[in-house]
């Protein structure tokens, strides 16, 4: 006993050596990296026509820069509040001023392969609001038009105002009186496209002056009774285009001598009935030299108020887009030149320059930014068709129910699921090139197929492609044409129908609309050798699809589980299930339906697993498990979890949260109190029957254990047997291992519990020549009731390495060795704890308990590997990956030993937390917002980051300056506040009294289940206490989150300490030693103990530890 108790004080001041300290730096490096998806609230759009480059701005603060795919510049505010409302590039010098909604002026230089600020330059006043923007063809000033009227100069270089005002007084001498009280804001500031000198002024109430810089004075007035929106030249600066909130726009001559006229009547396309606004217009010319006008708004109020559209007429050709979010802002762009984006000699000084030097301004390409998406139209296309988005694909075209992220996709799985997706897309896209084409990609290695699955509202499932920083979709499954029902559209002609007036054409991906929630994805797993796809749905139905190359007609086979058929008083109070379409059905190329599982109570799916080499799925909810003979559509068990007095329903009815730390502990000490004085009593009865002192040692090892909660612990709590939410199974494995003896490998078959079951099955399956005529059989072998009750997270099977098992199908195509030979262990782990059990035993081998003031809980773990080169070698090691309730990332090795604690989310991001998925390299993706993916990675090595630079021409590199201080660099994303990790600490403590049951021995030979509790287990005592004061300093500037910890042991003899001192950076905890109780002591003999045991038992002292490798 002196020697655990040894082993047990020594373990905890143990640290990893310096060698292996510096193998962990070289190993292990949490950085968030790169972005995939549509920005998340984008406001503001820009273009720069000389580098083919594309700026998006968001509500967030945050700054974007695109060019070709692979091509990606971050950049973020300082003030995350503040929106950026107008983006404008200074063509060809790669810089770009941004505004934001706090009137402050930033610019921004694309430095080497960032995004840098160099200055910002903040307005104060009511009549200094920025209203308008224009920059100079020559980029050395920007013109700033206000609300107040008056038009200030910014020099774009020095970021300050120059002396430069064209004031509203001396803009209204030669106007009509009408307007010299009040022209209202400055709304539009053009520059004319061959004469920079001269530029259009348009003000709010529709007054437009053509003024003349050189001489300050205005040279033509043009009278408009509409309020003002926007104004656009022709190329050659003859005439130019007004558009109003009446929903006209009227053309005005400039070169003629009735230059103060319209050239025409105002034109009201969509009247004559009031009209919304046309909020911005262009004129430019097809690559066939047609005009094209191009605008957006203008709807009738009355019809189509709520349409939200840009407009493309050329000549007898009239098309109005319709959109299903707010336009933000749209521009054309030219053909795309061979090179991408060809480098200018000279810099241009007038805007007819710099359209000559962009390939002449016609317009091959309109690029829509909406609030959900971007939109590319090819003009240059017969049909006007949409171009494919190689990136800012709107991920939540249906919003995302599950993802799931797979790893090492066999390559003709890869091609297979690319060769469905271009079928799928089949003359619904143009094919001409992506025309923001700036910026030059590096070449580097080609990393492995990874694809990230997302489930859908929908029930759709979309396949990613996430190798690289460009995020490509590949293919959309579908599961509703499967189902029939009235909830479901059935392709409504109302629908199909398009109007004729106006000519709308819809367009956009984005649809955040589901016909039925039935259908939503809840779960769905790819396996990346086979191909097969497995998804589990919201009213309990699990499709299996296999992978076709070609079109087929098939008849879908279809089965039933009922989960609680054994329990007659069983009352299911949800929706109801979806029906399966009847008779042959049609499918295209790609993923095709093999067998439709339901479940019933028809309850939504919350764990699933597939094991394509042995043929079995199996799928859990919250009543039960089923498993399913995938290759022959049969069931094979199900095994009912619910509490035998529950006939509620569970499932029916949202999770509640759990208690409150506070609350816990309160309660906790009330079980303390009420325990001692049941103690006292239970020791001067004798029992009335020899059941009864079994289950009263039960109860007093479970208060005893609580009465030592450690103070910097969440006082865990006992969660009741009649959880209305126990039942629910969270997560189902499969392994070939040791359960029933070591000397045979089984099928097995795992699956934990929300109230900390874990229950073990044998599979047997016959081989692949007999499996038509032998069935897959199944039988319950054992079963684990964790203590604490905590739901299992995860279970996975480790070898004799402590290496997880192979996934399926790995060691028979050659991607994996075999297990190696030796003991196998399962680790399962719970919100609370991380524990190990050997096998076939299932005796406790070790633990890890994740423990916290606060109550960190965890929410999902996988194992990855990492590798790096040490000395001559290269040295690889498994990890687990924890995430934690509080955003924390946590690196476990094999044995349980902390590598890693990293802040990853912000522990107020509920949705980042649940949809994050970490891959099999230390890389992990989860939901920034809801169109938007932040990828983050644990690896020092696995890192994937924007390799890209921007070429500037010679002219644009000598304007460059070397800013001095890099804000942000490419990849770093600074959205929310830096925070160091959160406060956690974990101690591997005491090993706790899990009962195990095993379902394999016969009757006879089950000891009485006391026994087994006991049996080689340790007990806590509340008369020795131990000290372990551990002072934790974080490093803020340190970008891997390391901590320094220094341990002292000390021993005390007071009596049921708590203590809980929180200073900055130092914790004080109590933990309580153990002493081992021998298998078959008498029951009455450790409750006596508990009792009289009053003085303090003597505590060997330590030697000095020293430093060992972990």
């Amino acid at each position: 006993m002196a020697g655990r108790m040894l082993k047990f004080i020594r373990g905890k001041g143990q640290q990893p050596s310096a060698e292996r300290q510096k193998l962990q730096n070289e190993l292990f490096a949490f950085r968030k990296t790169v972005q995939h998806g549509f920005p998340h609230r984008a406001s503001a759009l820009a273009w720069d026509p000389l580098l083919r480059l594309s700026a998006i701005g968001t509500a967030t603060g945050a700054l974007k820069v695109y060019g070709r795919p692979g091509v990606e510049l971050y950049g973020q505010h300082t003030n995350p509040d503040a929106a950026v409302t107008q983006i404008h590039f200074i063509p060809g010098t790669g810089r770009l001023i941004s505004l934001c909604d706090d009137n402050s002026l930033h610019l921004w230089e694309i430095n080497e392969k960032s995004l840098v600020e160099l200055k910002s330059h903040a307005f104060e006043g009511k009549n200094k609001k920025i209203s308008a923007i224009c920059m100079e063809s020559s980029g050395k000033n920007l013109l700033l038009g206000t609300e107040g009227g008056n038009i200030y100069t910014l020099d774009a270089n020095t970021f300050t105002m120059s002396e430069d005002v064209i004031y509203q007084d001396v803009v209204m001498q030669n106007c009509p009186e009408d307007f010299k009280v009040n022209p209202g804001a400055v709304e539009s500031i053009c520059e004319h496209p061959k004469l920079p000198i001269k530029i259009l002024i348009g003000y709010n109430r529709g007054l437009v002056v053509l003024w003349d810089r050189q001489t300050s004075t205005p040279t033509h007035t043009f009278v408009s009774n509409q309020q003002l929106e926007s104004l656009c030249w022709n190329d050659e600066g003859e005439h130019f285009t007004s558009s109003h909130n009446d929903g006209s726009f009227v053309t005005w001559e400039v070169a003629g001598a009735s230059s103060d006229r319209p050239l025409k009547e105002p034109v009201t396309p969509y009247g004559p009935y009031p009209c919304k606004a046309i909020t911005k217009i262009l004129n430019r010319t097809s690559v066939d030299g047609d005009e094209v006008t191009i605008y957006a708004g203008g709807m009738p109020r009355a019809s189509y108020s709520d349409k939200y559209t840009v407009t493309v007429q050329q000549g007898e050709k009239h098309v109005a887009f319709d959109f299903t979010s707010r336009v933000i802002d749209f521009f054309t762009t030219t053909p795309v030149p061979p090179d991408g984006a060809p480098l200018q000699e000279d810099r241009p000084q007038t805007p007819a320059q710099i359209q000559m030097q962009s390939v002449n301004q016609v317009a091959a390409a309109l690029v829509v930014l909406v609030e959900e998406e971007l939109v590319v139209i090819d003009l240059c296309d017969s049909k006007w068709r949409p171009l494919r988005l190689p990136y800012l694909v709107s991920i939540h075209a249906s919003a995302i129910t599950t993802a799931y992220l797979v790893d090492n996709v066999a390559d003709s799985v890869y091609d297979s699921i690319v060769s469905a997706g271009e079928k799928q897309i089949d003359d619904v896209y143009s094919t001409s090139p992506w025309p923001i084409s700036g910026g030059e990609v590096e070449p580097s290695e080609t990393p492995q197929r990874q694809i990230l699955l997302t489930g859908h509202e929908d029930g759709s499932v979309r396949f990613w492609d996430v190798s690289g920083v460009v995020m490509t979709p590949l293919y959309k499954y579908t599961t509703s044409h499967l189902f029939s029902g009235e909830e479901i559209g059935e392709n409504n002609d109302s629908q199909n129908e398009e109007e004729e007036w106006p000519p709308f054409r819809r367009v956009g991906t984005f649809d955040p609309y589901s016909d039925d929630p039935r259908l939503a994805v809840k779960r769905v797993i790819l396996c990346p050798l086979s191909g097969m796809l497995t998804i589990g749905g919201a009213a309990g139905q699990i499709v299996m699809a296999s992978l076709k190359t070609s079109s087929a007609t098939a008849e879908v086979k279809s089965l039933s589980v009922n989960i609680v058929s054994d329990r007659d008083g069983f009352v299911w109070k949800g929706h109801d299930q979806l029906t399966l379409r009847s008779g042959a059905l049609n499918f295209s190329q790609g993923y095709q339906a093999s067998a439709v599982a339901q479940v019933s109570p028809p309850a939504a799916i919350t764990a699933l697993a597939a094991h394509w080499e042995w043929g079995v799925v199996c799928a859990g909810t919250a009543h039960g498990l089923a498993l399913i003979d995938a290759f022959c559509a049969t069931p094979l068990i199900h095994k009912c979890t619910l509490n035998p007095h529950d006939h509620s329903g569970a499932g029916d009815t949202p999770i509640s949260r759990r208690k409150s730390f506070k609350k816990s502990l309160r309660e906790s000490f009330r079980r303390l109190r009420k325990g001692r004085s049941q103690r006292r009593q239970t020791t001067a009865a004798s029992p009335t029957s020899p059941v009864q002192p079994a289950k009263k040692a039960v109860e007093k090892i479970a208060e005893n254990d609580a009465e030592v909660v450690k103070p910097i612990e969440r006082a865990v709590e006992a969660r009741s047997n009649d959880d209305a939410f126990g039942s629910m199974v969270r997560c189902l494995y499969f392994a070939r291992t040791f359960l029933i003896n070591t000397s045979h490998s089984i099928p097995t078959l795992w699956a934990g519990t929300n109230n900390g079951t874990v229950y073990a099955f044998t599979i047997n399956v016959p081989n692949a020549n007999k499996r038509k005529d032998d069935p897959v059989t199944c039988q319950l072998a054992k079963e684990i009731q964790l203590k604490h009750r905590a739901p299992v997270i995860s279970i996975t099977v480790l070898d004799g390495a402590s290496v997880p098992l192979p996934d399926p199908l790995e060691v028979e195509r050659g991607v994996a060795p075999l297990p190696e030979s030796g003991t196998h262990r399962v680790l399962i782990v719970s919100e609370e704890q991380f524990k190990v059990f050997t096998l076939p035993s299932l005796k406790p081998h070790n633990k890890y308990k994740l423990t916290a003031h606060e109550g960190a809980r965890v929410r999902r773990t996988s194992f990855a590997w990492f590798e790096c080169a040490h000395g001559a070698d290269r040295h690889k090691e498994w990890c687990l990956m924890c995430l934690t309730n509080l955003g924390d990332c946590l690196l476990l090795a094999t044995d349980l030993r902390r590598q890693v604690n990293a802040a990853a989310v912000r522990k107020e991001d509920i949705n980042g937390i649940s949809t994050l998925c970490f891959s099999k390299r230390g890389e992990a993706l989860y939901l920034h917002s809801s169109s938007e993916l932040q990828r983050i990675t644990l690896s020092a090595t696995k890192v994937t980051i924007a390799q890209c630079h921007v070429a500037l021409s010679p002219w644009a590199l000598a304007l460059k300056s070397t800013a001095e201080e890099t804000t942000l660099t490419n990849g770093d994303h600074k959205e929310e506040a830096p925070e160091t990790a959160h406060d956690v600490t974990a101690a591997s403590a005491d090993i706790t009294v899990d009962s195990v049951r095993d379902h394999t021995q016969p009757a006879s030979d089950v000891p009485p289940e006391l026994n087994i509790n006991l049996q080689n287990s340790q007990v806590n005592t509340s008369s020795m206490v131990v000290k372990t004061t551990t002072r934790t300093t974080v490093n803020e500037n340190n970008a891997d989150g390391a901590t320094t910890t220094t341990t002292t042991t000390s021993n005390s003899t007071t009596e049921n300490i708590l203590e809980h001192s929180r200073e900055e950076g130092v914790i004080t905890r109590i933990e309580t030693g153990t002493v081992t109780v021998p298998a078959g002591t008498d029951p009455k003999l450790i409750l006596e103990m508990f009792d009289r045991q009053r003085s303090p038992l003597t505590v060997p002292t330590p030697p000095a530890a020293t430093p060992t490798e972990s």
